[in-house]
């Protein structure tokens, strides 16, 4: 296999693993899509300062209308509080709740051990390699966007 066929191969087996991470994770998680918690988890990490829609896209690396989308569903599931910024009245502030706090917690465990469960065929050194090839297509995949 040639170089460039290795290339193609990795970048549609990301793609196919991805589709699988999240019917794993869907299937681990109730009433919300691993995508919905990921973007708990997430928002969860970000600094303590106002979160807005365009901050929280930002971070995750996705437009403001994916995340709009999401939480959209969240707010309705009671998991996040949108409403407008006191600080720029054009901005929608986005905080979670309690029940937010309370889900992460209540899976985090069960999340770990069925992550764990998933890894179970590789070893410590191909953990390692795999973040640091993970890490490395990540930096490739930004300078790309930024034309470099």
């Amino acid at each position: 296999m040639y170089r460039t066929e290795k290339e193609e191969f990795i970048i549609g087996a990301i793609s196919l693993l991805s589709n699988g991470l999240t019917r794993f994770g869907d299937g681990v998680l109730p009433e919300i899509t691993f995508r919905q918690w990921f973007l708990l988890m997430l928002i969860s990490r970000m600094d303590e300062e106002e979160k807005s829609i365009n901050s929280i896209a930002e971070y995750v690396g996705t437009t403001r209308q994916n995340v709009k989308k999401m939480l959209t569903s969240l707010e309705a599931k009671g998991y996040v509080a949108v409403s407008r910024s006191r600080q720029d009245a054009r901005a929608l502030k986005v905080e979670l709740t309690q029940k937010a706090y309370q889900y992460l917690a209540d899976y985090d465990e069960p999340l770990a051990n069925e992550t764990n469960r998933l890894f179970l065929l590789f070893s410590d050194e191909e953990i390692e390699s795999f973040v640091s090839s993970l890490k490395k297509l990540r930096q490739s995949l930004e300078n790309y966007e930024e034309g470099e």
